[in-house]
């Protein structure tokens, strides 16, 4: 399993226990809009922002919030694997 897929499993933990869903993580698809296939808002979108700047050790600037960034758990994941290069570097 690659990083990307490591990073996507470990997003959908996240989201499915910070939105306390009644799924499992593997039923939430890469590519499945946030917004519009699991009901996600605004507010739970900065619930997922805050868990996963835990999970990841990450801090994700106000400038990077958009809609884009939510548009599915392989956009979070790529996002995220940019972040923990740009750290690394």
């Amino acid at each position: 399993m690659n990083e990307t897929a490591q990073i996507a499993q470990r997003v959908k933990k996240v989201i499915v226990k910070s939105l306390e869903l009644d799924i499992e993580p593997h039923e939430i698809a890469d590519d499945e809009s946030l917004f519009e296939g699991i009901g996600a808002d605004s507010i739970a979108a900065l619930e997922i922002v805050f868990a996963l700047e835990e999970e990841f050790g990450i801090e994700v600037d106000d400038e990077d919030l958009r809609v884009e960034l939510f548009d599915s758990v392989s956009a979070i994941s790529r996002f995220i694997a940019e972040v923990l290069v740009d750290k690394q570097s």
